[in-house]
């Protein structure tokens, strides 16, 4: 405030200095015998121009660049301020612009482009091994095992698997997310614990654990005396070692673990001894090299060691065997081929946005054009004048911003819960962070350029005489190249965006419409459970049936290992062998009696699993239609006898294909077993068909089963309904993203294309009457308006035809049943823009007709 103080005084100091320089002149003059009124004009002559010597002081006498800075800002305001609605249109824009793509950016940066949270995560390797088949299969312990003796020179290995468990903390229960690992995982990841320590060794004979954060803040309440707390896992007591950071949520981006014990607990605490001994296991391996190896000499070591007689993992001919890659790196495929595309759409987005404030300012900019030539007659500099109007840019670019922020924000929410679709380990983590900050301080500047450039380089090239003569009218179809262009490629994107949610809301009607290999409109109750009786698991599932099935509102019950599309398990196969084919690994699944008719899956020959299919009777199997066609072809293969799993089983049915792991993939050849023929897995899924809504008979069902077996686990509960939407929460993300895109850049396409029509007329009013005033029609007037119109769509169209092309064949691999070069999408497309078009064009069109003839002749 002092500072401000002084400069008020220098002020007017210089003020009354110039004054009094002023009247000692004027006095000299008229003391030549001029007259008061000429010694004054005399005086103003000879001094100069008053205003560029207040500025020449100024200069020398001042912070040039932060005083000018505030005098743009404050005129600027003043300036946005007059025109409230031009002032809100574009701070509304600008708003949808950058909060659309922040909130898209925030979801593709988290989901595919974000580095992962390891230490140095380019040198950290991933083991993937394929046998005989050429399919790709997990290891067992033992290959762990194996695979660390022999790499230990060359490599350090650590294993982990993602199991299932029931903790309970207080009173309650909840079904987690376990991480079994090898002791030395945290530290070959280079994680460090947020609390406590990232250890699982066991302290005083009693096990520890780690503690994911989402589950320290959902169930301990973030508590920080956590560490040392007794928790129970399945009913067995563990020690809480630690809990992770937020940023750290395990391997598998976007599953969020809950909870870190080593093998050891899992194994011998928990009671899951056969995951030691098991060589067709669920672990996965990573891996850092140790100076100077390869990937290659590490690989050929470890593929040794899990190769050989009572392995049952032979190497495939021709193929690698096993490789390490890196895949917690960034990948530069990925992040240009989807990273560079998101960006490219974004930039479309954000250029539409930015197209239409820049419409509006040059509105303006026509309606301000004698303030800007009188600012430049009186010696305003040409980029003084570029500079403030930069700066009105950067006003509305940040407000802009700031609501646009909050609009991201709404919209990570929004996505977060779409994606997890209530599965509390789905987390992405989409929120604010310093990439988003980044990414919108970039769209803030590029919207200032956009937005900001084209009114300035109008104001430059104006003709100050012209200007100063002329008034603020128009009678001809004056528009600038910089103005049409900014048309033609609002137009070209928008039909590039229409077009691209189009072919999204094509693709997910056609998964909509596929059949998973059952009846999706069936009302079943999916339930993940755990036997409490030591007893055989298939005996267990049939008695818990029965009684199921007698509950009021039960219409049947059945039991499987797993449920099509259910996201968990699916990666099990059977080992298929025929005489003369090389072995293949076949997804399959193990089915209770009476599975087929209960869960809708249609069995076209012979017949399905039933409740006969026991131990030590007759060992069958039921087959899809894609497994005939591609092992059992040109044949009927019911009765005939196949190797699955190294046994020989006789295919007694044939049932529909479906999808197993999600819905875009082709149907793969697919094997049901008799649960109680099968190698026991320890997964049972009940299903529960139900004649009414069937979580209103959850609580029944869980209470006949607690009274059957009380120390019975419920790891889940879920509807077959729930089950698909979650299958296709993929599509609808993409169908819904793009939707939006698509909306929001025909929306802001037509109120551009209306603002400036609108803005043109009102130029042209004197010319449509004199026109109308010499004879013209008012169809002529309208059709002059739309014909303007129309020409600017002609080109736009053809452009963004071509954009959605490439977009199309960048997006191929994310549609199902529907391609890039589908015409019916091009032709909808351009049609709907071109109605568009018209539409914006139509009332502009009509005011035109509405001038006073008789006013335009009065006024010429």
């Amino acid at each position: 405030m002092r500072w401000w103080r002084q400069r008020k005084e220098s002020e007017q100091d210089l003020e009354r200095e110039l004054r009094s320089d002023l009247e000692l002149e004027a006095e000299e003059q008229r003391e030549n015998g001029l007259s008061p009124e000429e010694a004054g004009y005399a005086a103003r002559r000879k001094f100069g121009n008053v205003t560029l010597i207040r500025e020449e002081i100024y200069r020398m006498d001042s912070i040039e660049l932060l005083e000018t800075v505030i005098q743009d800002l404050r005129h600027g305001l003043r300036v946005l301020r007059k025109s409230p609605g031009v002032t809100i249109l574009s701070v509304l824009s600008i708003a949808l612009g950058i909060g659309l793509t922040a909130g898209m950016f925030s979801v593709g940066d988290a989901m595919l482009l974000r580095p992962m949270p390891f230490h140095r995560p380019s040198e950290l390797l991933m083991a993937s091994s394929r046998g005989d088949d050429g399919r790709p299969f997990l290891y067992g312990f033992p290959d762990y095992v194996d695979m660390a003796a022999a790499g230990r020179d060359l490599v350090e290995l650590a294993a982990y698997q993602q199991r299932g468990a029931m903790l309970a903390a207080g009173d309650d229960t909840e079904r987690v997310l376990v991480d079994s690992v090898t002791p030395n995982y945290f530290s070959l990841l280079g994680v460090r614990s947020l609390l406590g320590q990232a250890s699982l060794d066991a302290v005083v004979g009693r096990p520890q654990v780690v503690l994911g954060y989402r589950l320290w803040q959902r169930r301990f309440g973030g508590d920080a005396n956590v560490v040392g707390r007794p928790v129970l896992l399945n009913r067995k007591a563990f020690v809480v070692a630690g809990v992770m950071p937020e940023e750290f949520y395990g391997i598998v981006r976007g599953i969020a673990t809950d909870v870190w014990m080593s093998n050891d607990a899992w194994f011998n605490v928990m009671g899951n001894r056969n995951d030691q001994v098991y060589r067709g296991g669920q672990f996965e391996i990573v891996a850092r090299l140790k100076p100077g190896v390869t990937a290659q000499h590490a690989a050929a070591a470890l593929d040794s060691a899990i190769r050989g007689p009572g392995k049952h993992k032979p190497a495939p001919v021709g193929a690698t065997a096993t490789v390490l890659e890196s895949k917690f790196a960034p990948n530069w495929v990925t992040d240009i081929l989807f990273g560079g595309g998101l960006m490219v759409a974004l930039s479309l987005v954000l250029f539409v946005a930015c197209a239409n404030v820049a419409q509006l300012r040059l509105a303006q900019a026509e309606s301000r054009r004698k303030e800007l030539g009188i600012r430049l007659a009186i010696g305003a500099g040409g980029w003084r004048v570029v500079g403030q109007l930069l700066v009105e840019s950067l006003l509305l670019s940040l407000a802009g911003a700031g609501s646009g922020v909050l609009l991201a924000r709404l919209l990570m929410g929004k996505a977060s819960e779409f994606l997890a679709a209530g599965r509390v380990n789905v987390d992405y983590g989409i929120r604010l962070d310093y990439r988003l900050l980044a990414y919108t301080l970039v769209a803030v500047l590029l919207s200032v350029l956009f937005s900001g450039l084209a009114p300035a380089r109008h104001a430059v090239k104006l003709n100050l005489a012209e200007v100063l003569k002329s008034e603020q009218r128009a009678t001809g179809p004056r528009r600038g190249w910089h103005k049409e262009m900014l048309l033609i490629g609002q137009i070209a994107v928008s039909v590039a965006l229409f077009g691209t949610a189009a072919m999204f809301l094509v693709s997910l009607s056609h998964a909509v419409a596929v059949r998973p290999g059952l009846d999706p409109q069936k009302k079943l109750l999916v339930m993940s459970v755990g036997p409490g009786l030591r007893m055989a698991p298939a005996a267990w599932c049939e008695q818990v049936c029965e009684r199921m099935a007698a509950v009021t509102g039960v219409r049947g019950a059945t039991y499987a290992r797993r449920l099509p599309l259910s996201g968990s398990g699916w990666g099990w196969t059977a080992r298929v062998e025929i005489p003369g084919q090389a072995p293949l690994a076949v997804p399959e699944n193990d089915v209770g009696g009476s599975y087929f008719a209960l869960m809708g899956t249609r069995v076209l020959a012979g017949r399905g699993i039933d409740t006969n299919d026991r131990p030590g009777t007759t060992r069958v199997a039921v087959v899809s239609q894609a497994f005939v066609r591609q092992v059992l072809p040109a044949r009927n293969p019911v009765g005939e006898w196949v190797k699955i799993g190294g046994q020989m089983r006789q295919v007694v049915g044939i049932a529909e294909d479906g999808p197993s792991k999600e819905l875009h993939e082709p149907p793969p050849p697919f094997v049901y077993l008799p649960y109680g023929q099968a190698p026991d897995s320890g997964d049972i899924t009940l299903i529960v068909e139900t004649g009414g809504e069937p979580l209103a008979l959850a609580h029944a069902v869980r209470d006949e089963l607690e009274r059957y077996d009380p120390g019975a686990e419920v790891y889940s509960t879920q509807t077959l309904k729930r089950q698909m939407d979650e299958a296709l929460s993929q599509d609808r993300t993409m169908a819904s993203a793009a939707g939006m895109l698509g909306i929001f850049g025909v929306v802001l396409t037509g109120a551009g294309l209306f603002g400036v029509l609108t803005y043109a007329v009102s130029r042209r009013a004197r010319e449509f009457g004199l026109r109308m005033a010499l004879g013209a029609q008012p169809t002529e007037i309208q059709r002059m308006v739309i014909t303007e119109s129309l020409r600017i769509a002609a080109w736009g169209i053809p452009i963004g035809l071509i954009l959605l092309a490439g977009a199309g064949s960048y997006m191929r691999s994310w549609l199902l049943g529907i391609t890039p070069a589908n015409p019916m999408v091009y032709v909808g497309s351009a049609a709907a823009v071109l109605a568009l078009t018209l539409l914006a064009a139509w009332t502009p069109a009509v005011r035109a007709t509405h001038v006073d003839p008789m006013a335009a002749l009065r006024d010429q």
